[in-house]
């Protein structure tokens, strides 16, 4: 069944985040994030993307500031059905039964959709993952069934992180547009910018070393160059945990659509 979205505001909001997994010692660095329509957030490996998401959640150990949802604090409706779903393996039964019983189990627990489920894994994925344990499937085959769990629970918010992860050009793109077609409001954390041209009304949001900066549009980023040079009219400035600055604008610098993955320019960026 599809949620009613016109129900209640729809916005999720981090304010002064500090997260991670040991006390003290956060991936995030106090991330203030407003979130009311389809997100990208595009940074390197590393960067906290994933802790990002879990904060979302409230599956993170140890953290400080506010996450709300809909106007009221996570940790008061954490695991609410239909709120919220993810593709990210900790919220799947970890069981050696068939990938068929555990979606089975797990939609009929969020009210989803097996039949929407099976048919992803079909279409993008192949038809002997069903009956095979999770631990038996390839990596590639594996962000198949956790994408089309985290679509299939048609829940009205949807957290992907990094769902193209090992897939093939085709099945890549195929998966991009089951995405897209979702009504749900999508978070989508990633590295890769290749997919940036066909989500063009998405809003992005860069995150770097635990931060995140934006938002803009597609069209808005690609045009960016990025530089160590301090520039006076840089559309953004990220303020490294070296000192260091790096500075996007559309002057100066190596164009960022040169660039298929955030680590690369990381990387250059880094030890320049």
């Amino acid at each position: 069944m599809w949620l009613r979205f016109e129900d209640g505001c729809m916005v999720i909001e981090l304010i002064d985040v500090f997260a991670g997994y040991r006390r003290g010692d956060f991936v995030l660095r106090g991330v203030n994030l407003r979130i009311s329509s389809n997100t990208i957030v595009l940074g390197p490996n590393g960067s906290g993307k994933t802790t990002l998401l879990r904060a979302i959640i409230g599956t993170v150990i140890s953290r400080r500031g506010r996450v709300v949802i809909d106007g009221v604090d996570v940790d008061s409706i954490r695991g609410s059905p239909g709120l919220v779903s993810a593709n990210l393996l900790e919220l799947v039964m970890q069981s050696r039964l068939p990938v068929k019983h555990i979606a089975s189990l797990y939609l009929d627990l969020v009210s989803g959709d097996y039949d929407y489920f099976k048919d992803i894994v079909l279409r993008i994925g192949e038809k002997s993952a069903l009956d095979k344990g999770l631990h038996e499937l390839s990596a590639g085959l594996r962000i198949v069934v956790l994408n089309a769990l985290a679509l299939a629970a048609k829940a009205k918010y949807i957290l992907l992180d990094e769902p193209f992860e090992n897939l093939d050009p085709a099945r890549r793109v195929a998966m991009l547009s089951e995405i897209a077609r979702s009504r749900s409001v999508k978070v989508m954390a990633t590295h890769t910018t290749w997919l940036l041209k066909s989500l063009a009304d998405w809003d992005i949001y860069l995150m770097v070393e635990g931060l995140t900066y934006g938002s803009l549009k597609p069209h808005e980023l690609v045009e960016l160059k990025v530089s160590r040079e301090s520039v006076s009219d840089a559309v953004l400035s990220i303020k490294l945990r070296s000192g260091s600055e790096i500075y996007l604008s559309k002057r100066i610098g190596v164009p960022l659509s040169s660039f298929d993955s955030l680590d690369k320019l990381y990387e250059v960026l880094i030890w320049q």
